[in-house]
């Protein structure tokens, strides 16, 4: 148990210190949004580069790891739509952020050093494998059920909004970036591994504090109760269904199963907050959800991390 408070207690120690700072004057309002760029833009997408372009490209075997975990992820937010709609009665925009904020990961921020302690340098670039299909699939998917919902979902113009609203994403530009470089086998020299390191390096602290910074200007201002079914889906739904199929009926490898299940079980990412800001449905309810599934993964990762141990699937 003291090592698995030593993998989870600094990051969520990291984003309380950071919360707290974001209470005072030290940091003003916009800071949270300036480092985060840095992390989004620059140090994750020098990680995930700096864990493919050096090494072999990815085994085809590892897709059915990236199959396991997102014909999971799809089935929940399938089911997040219909208890959005039948129980709590949201409209088809409502429905797609709900389902959005039940199932988008904060893996950027929080899940690397999560894995890092568990898993190591493999880990985290298995980690960083699955993550570079979460914008792919989530962001396409919410964007096709807004634009339906309103009134736009024929014709060309919906592939072209959809592909807008990944095209830009610093994720798959880094992926694809790295798998190239890696299929092409060009050489990666010293200075370029030191200078990709020293952002990379960062990624991790600087994006724990910025999303403890992000979480203090954010208020549980609303819709508690579809919130909290969110949170639900997200910390504890959806890491039994990772396990139960990567672990029963694949019978993956035992890291693989390990990465797949702490990643879904991390709590939702401010990008659902911010998707819904953008498009002006459910702005709250994702900002809640944010908060509280924050607040509660502490416990729910120090619990999905002993029932991997248990499991034999942890180090």
């Amino acid at each position: 148990m003291a090592d698995i408070l030593t993998i989870i207690a600094p990051v969520f120690l990291l984003i309380m210190l950071g919360y707290g700072l974001g209470r005072t004057r030290l940091f003003p309002e916009g800071s949270s949004a300036i480092l985060i760029a840095f992390v989004w833009y620059i140090a994750i997408p020098a990680l995930l580069f700096s864990s493919l372009a050096p090494r072999d490209l990815p085994q085809p075997s590892e897709l059915v790891l990236v199959g396991a975990y997102y014909g999971s992820l799809l089935f929940l937010y399938g089911a997040a739509v219909v208890i959005a709609r039948f129980v709590f009665r949201l409209t088809l925009a409502e429905q797609g952020i709900f389902a959005l904020s039940a199932c988008f990961a904060n893996g950027g921020f929080v899940g690397i050093p999560i894995i890092e302690g568990a898993y190591g340098a493999e880990g985290v670039r298995l980690f960083l494998v699955l993550l570079s299909f979460h914008s792919l699939t989530l962001l396409p998917t919410t964007t096709i059920i807004i634009e339906h919902a309103k009134g736009r979902g024929d014709g060309p113009g919906i592939l072209v909004r959809t592909f807008m609203s990944i095209r830009q994403n610093p994720i798959i530009l880094a992926l694809l970036t790295g798998l190239s470089w890696s299929a092409l086998g060009l050489p990666y020299p010293l200075w370029l591994e030191r200078l990709v390191a020293l952002p990379a390096a960062s990624a991790s602290p600087v994006g724990l504090f910025a999303a403890g910074l992000a979480l203090s200007r954010v208020q549980i201002s609303g819709d508690l109760v579809q919130a909290s079914v969110a949170m639900v889906l997200k910390l504890f739904v959806l890491p039994v269904i990772v396990f139960s199929v990567s672990h029963y009926w694949l019978t993956l490898p035992d890291m693989w199963v390990g990465v797949a299940t702490l990643m879904a079980a991390l709590p939702s990412g401010m990008i659902a907050y911010s998707f819904a800001m953008q498009h002006g449905v459910g702005s709250r309810r994702a900002a809640t959800t944010v908060l509280i599934s924050t607040g509660g993964s502490a416990l729910t990762l120090s619990v999905v991390l002993l029932t991997l141990r248990a499991f034999g699937y942890s180090e």
